[in-house]
């Protein structure tokens, strides 16, 4: 064993030793105490759990809040002079609840203490506030885990959503600058972005036509979180359309969960010129009906690789309307971007010479886009079992990016170019411009047995691409400016229909029931150059199944924790992107060229050729969860079995999007073990660890028509075999730091397991320290400043790579960089 394998195995071993899991659990109570008869704020009341013995007193504003609670069933007594006592039981479901509560307390006049009296129903308990979007909890048999607002807030300096997520298990992140900032990639369970569903209020993000998440047209959106549910594996269906990596579901927030306005202004300036101006607000709870909350950031940066600077605005708006039986709110986001590219990766040689380095170096070579969004929620409570929900989106696209290249042929733009020998240098841009809209009904009932969910979504894509010739050093006879050489319309029209049940078999032992319907079709026409049109239809149904069992019930008093285990059986499919079927901007793809695979119309062609295949997976999760007062463990193990995954071939083609086929067997097998533990108030551990497997059972790729290079056997593409995360923090009287660690093993950038061309094992250490002041008097409520180290030991590495067009080459990581934030909430 080498001195560098004694070192990570030293590593990973202390670092293991502390493992326990990719959250903290802290689980929250906030809430206000007021006075029965006049609604006014009752400071100084006393908020108690027996159970923990543990309490605090009300602020001026009859505020409280208790943070690091586990998930059971717990008395909480209040109690202020002059006031009858208020006892109440809160549940909390698991360990990321946050619970918001408005207590009224009836003032102890003589006579008045009649269980009638007490009883009575308070004037101004404000009306109950869900979260606008299902969740798994503990009884259901699926792989999650949650993240709250108060840990998302923690960890947040403005990068990329990607960046974040990569605390929780078995997911990895990098981004194209290097610093966080820009287009980021995301990938879980050893699958790309492409095929984990990312959900926002349950209305997808992902492209329709493409699977693509574009993380860049979200800029600080982390601000605008409310809380996050990443389900790993295929799950349930209350997700939408099965993934095969897992679904991200993130709630944004929800304006009049509280009774005061806030307005808060955040200002963050760092490492690579990157700078940051936000400003936000809340109104609180207006006419006891109403709530209004919003949002402004514009951020810029450099980025670290040369020409990788990004211009960011972001914007989000919501509004609430709370009634009796009726929720509804609307939210719109978005922003426009312009960035530099810097997708494509550096030779060893060029890296060399500059760590930096960017070979798209033409000044002009931008992505310009604008994607704002549009939601229509509305929760319905029929009856005390019965709720129904209705969610309407839309979102338009538009945009465009610029590419330079050199030593052009003029038959791969000017189709009946009669100098094919001339090369020239041109300026080409891409035109995109989509409309997606959908609708997502969802019925809540509850009966003897347990629960049914029925729902489904609707949602209609329509996209238009052209690609224009800007400028050019050739431009034959008969062409004129702003030619096109390709135009065409991607219509991509999906439904679904499910079934989701949860039975209580007893006490303990829950039965999940759940299948979905599918139905979907691709159709291209309207090609202006050439006339293709080709469709694509499929029908998949998606069964799945689990039981899960809670074998210990949580007693605070006892110290007995919550332990329950889980298995769920899954199967899902999954469609291929529509341009891997026809490409129509690939020059070989063109009816000239690929004759073959078309067939002549009246009115053009009809492509009849090869297309990759759906793919396929049965999925087998098994797991077990254990939560104390004060800390948690889970352990679960996957088997995933996929045939004709659509795999990543190790390379990228001109437009930077990475080339896509079939793999006849694959298999993802791996272990994920999260955890917590607070030993005192003040400090709180936490971390989790994966241990995957994920290789081929039968994959050939072919070379030519006759020879192939069989895979067997070998590891997938940008997949390490461990990724492992630890964080600790300490809070003390306003002051707090917290390092965290990130490892992860081995990458190798292509399918051949080639050792030689891989990425090398790397750990990072990062930290965020910051004090935050509240002793302000009437200026402001409070004030925060915190600082962000990322790679704290400067550190180089490499966070992806691939082969280019002869030999390697690699995205870098940034080195050590420093973010200051100040923010001031009023």
């Amino acid at each position: 064993m080498g001195v560098g394998e004694v070192r990570w195995g030293w590593l990973f071993g202390f670092l293991a030793f502390w493992l326990l899991a990719s959250t903290s659990f802290a689980a929250e109570i906030r809430g206000t105490v007021k006075d029965y008869t006049n609604g006014y704020a009752v400071a100084g009341a006393m908020v108690k759990f027996p159970a923990f013995n543990v309490e605090t007193a009300t602020d001026k504003d009859g505020r409280f809040r208790f943070t690091d609670l586990s998930a059971g069933i717990y008395g909480v007594v209040i109690s202020a002079p002059g006031y009858h006592i208020y006892n109440f039981e809160q549940t909390f479901a698991d360990s990321a609840s946050v619970v918001n509560v408005a207590i009224e307390l009836k003032p102890s006049v003589a006579g008045e203490t009649t269980a009638e009296y007490l009883q009575e129903q308070p004037r101004y308990n404000m009306p109950e506030v869900t979260v606008l979007s299902t969740r798994a909890t503990t009884k259901d048999p699926i792989t999650y885990t949650n993240m709250n607002q108060r840990e998302v807030q923690q960890s947040t300096y403005g990068q990329d959503l990607p960046l974040l997520f990569t605390e929780l298990p078995n997911v990895i992140a990098y981004s194209d600058g290097g610093n966080g900032t820009g287009y980021s990639y995301l990938r879980m369970r050893g699958f790309p972005q492409s095929r984990v569903a990312v959900e926002v209020n349950g209305t997808p993000l992902n492209d329709a036509g493409t699977g693509e998440v574009f993380w860049i047209d979200l800029p600080d959106f982390a601000e605008d979180l409310q809380d996050v549910q990443v389900q790993r594996g295929v799950g349930s269906s209350l997700y939408g359309p099965a993934a095969f990596g897992g679904t991200i579901n993130v709630v944004t927030r929800t304006p009049g969960l509280y009774d005061h306005p806030t307005l808060r202004a955040e200002g963050t300036y760092g490492s690579f010129n990157t700078r940051r101006a936000m400003v936000m607000f809340e109104s609180g709870r207006l006419q006891d009906k109403y709530g209004i909350s919003g949002r402004l950031t514009r951020m810029s940066t450099d980025g670290y690789r040369d020409q990788s600077w990004a211009t960011l605005w972001s914007y989000y708006l919501s509004a609430a309307r709370f009634g009796k039986t009726h929720t509804t709110r609307v939210v719109f986001y978005g922003g426009p971007e312009k960035t530099h590219l810097a997708y494509d990766g550096a030779t060893l040689a060029e890296l060399a010479q500059n760590r930096k380095y960017n070979p798209l170096s033409y000044p002009g070579e931008t992505d310009n886009f604008f994607q704002p969004h549009y939601e229509l929620h509305d929760e319905w409570k029929i009856s005390g079992k019965v709720k129904l929900d209705n969610s309407l989106y839309l979102f338009r696209g538009d945009g465009y990016y610029d590419q330079f290249r050199t030593a052009g042929s003029p038959s791969d733009y000017y189709y009946s170019a009669v100098s094919p020998q001339v090369e020239f240098n041109l300026l080409r841009r891409r035109n995109v411009g989509e409309t997606d809209w959908g609708w997502i009904p969802r019925a809540r009932i509850e009966h003897g047995w347990g629960e049914t969910t029925v729902g489904g979504e609707l949602r209609i894509h329509q996209a238009h691409h052209d690609g224009q010739i800007v400028w050019s050093e050739y431009q034959p006879a008969n062409t004129g400016p702003d030619y096109r050489y390709y135009d065409y319309r991607i219509r991509k029209n999906a439904g679904s229909v499910y079934v989701h049940n949860l039975f209580n078999l007893s006490k303990n032992l829950t039965a999940m029931a759940d299948l979905q319907l599918r139905t979907l079709s691709y159709q291209m026409d309207r090609d202006r150059l050439w006339g293709v049109t080709w469709s694509k239809a499929w029908a998949f149904a998606a069964p799945r199944v689990g039981l899960s069992y809670q074998f210990l019930t949580p007693d605070g008093k006892t110290g007995t924790p919550a332990a329950s285990v889980y298995v769920n059986l899954s199967e899902a499919d999954r469609e291929p992107a529509y341009n891997d079927i026809y490409d129509p901007q690939s020059r070989d793809n063109l009816p000239d060229v690929a004759a073959e695979n078309f067939r002549s119309t009246p009115g053009g062609y009809k492509y009849i050729g090869p297309g990759l295949m759906p793919e396929n997976m049965q999925d087998l999760e098994l797991g077990t969860n254990w939560q104390w007062v004060r800390g948690r463990l889970g352990i679960n193990l996957y088997a995933m079995r996929i045939h004709d995954e659509l795999i990543w071939a190790g390379g990228l083609d001109n437009l930077g999007r990475p080339v896509i086929g079939n793999a006849d067997q694959t298999k993802h097998n791996g272990i994920e073990v999260s955890g917590a533990y607070s030993p005192v108030n003040w400090v709180n551990l936490s971390g989790n660890v994966a241990l995957t497997d994920h290789r081929f059972v039968h994959f050939k790729e072919w070379t030519s028509s006759t020879t192939f290079i069989s895979h067997d056997g070998n590891r997938l593409a940008l997949d390490p075999p461990f990724i492992l995360n630890f964080k600790a923090r300490f809070d003390y009287e306003g002051f707090f730091f917290m390092p965290s660690v990130q490892a992860l093993g081995k990458q190798f950038i292509d399918n051949t397991e080639d050792a030689s061309t891989a990425i090398p094992a790397h750990a990072l250490l990062n930290a965020d320290f910051g004090y935050r002041f509240t002793h302000l008097g009437s200026a402001a409520q409070s004030a925060e400043l915190r600082f962000r180290v990322n790679n704290l030991l400067n550190r180089t590495y490499e966070s992806a790579g691939w082969w280019g067009w002869t030999e390697p080459v690699y995205i870098t990581g940034a080195p050590r960089a420093v973010y200051s934030t100040m923010s001031v909430e009023f």
